[in-house]
């Protein structure tokens, strides 16, 4: 059974739009930065639950129904392997060109966070899955991954406008935005197992309907000298 979106943020039914919003908010900065309490309030659940309640259609449409299904992640991606030195950098748009079950559908998706149509209201918070390759070496020692994130920004020459008075802005092209890749930097810590994982919002880029779920996988064990108690994952041996 779906939980309750109003427990999930921890606020009243009657809760305004502003305690919604600063209950996310708090919420989501916990999660991300405490283990213990993602395990019980994850961020996809916080995310799926202020989608919700933070708009007053899908709101209205949830009370009269009390709960809704829960959606499984549907894509996934592996970054290619870095080199043993090296912190990886990775692309979004690269590493998911071959996403399951379509590229085609995903970006679809994430384009109409910018886009002028109406999207539809029953649209829920997705994960994308990205695998991050890390040698022993790294996982040992803690550092950051640079994920560059396909994104739409104003165009600060003509303010979204897509021309200076006349004329066509020729900062945009017209379109009154700019299309790249945002880096997005997020660190590991030192000592990190297999499989460690993080969930991160997206709102930041403009991306409401997905979250991105990183996973460090170690993919190399470093040899253990003879006598040495410690293992390469920085656990002590029995």
């Amino acid at each position: 059974m779906t939980k309750d979106y109003y427990v999930v943020l921890g606020v009243d039914a009657d809760a305004s739009p502003e305690q919604i919003q600063a209950a996310y908010c708090h919420w989501a900065a916990v999660a991300q930065n405490n283990p213990e309490v993602g395990s019980t309030r994850p961020l996809e659940e916080l995310q799926r639950a202020y989608l919700v309640l933070a708009d007053p259609e899908r709101r209205r449409a949830y009370d009269t129904r009390s709960q809704t299904s829960p959606r499984a992640e549907p894509f996934r991606a592996s970054a290619p392997s870095p080199s043993p030195a090296a912190q990886p950098e990775i692309s979004l748009r690269e590493s998911f060109a071959s996403a399951r079950p379509s590229f085609e559908e995903l970006f679809d998706r994430w384009w109409s966070n910018s886009s002028l149509l109406t999207r539809p209201k029953a649209e829920r918070v997705e994960s994308l899955t990205l695998d991050i390759p890390i040698s022993a070496e790294q996982a040992r020692a803690g550092g950051h991954a640079t994920i560059l994130i396909p994104a739409r920004a104003q165009c600060p020459a003509c303010g979204g406008h897509g021309a200076v008075g006349l004329y066509q802005c020729w900062h945009c092209g017209g379109h009154g935005s700019i299309t790249g890749d945002y880096p997005l930097e997020l660190s590991y810590p030192a000592g990190i197992g297999n499989q460690h994982m993080l969930q991160v919002p997206l709102c930041s880029f403009g991306i409401d309907n997905f979250y991105l779920t990183v996973r460090f996988r170690v993919t190399a064990t470093d040899a253990v000298v003879p006598g040495s108690e410690e293992r390469p994952n920085g656990q002590k041996a029995a």
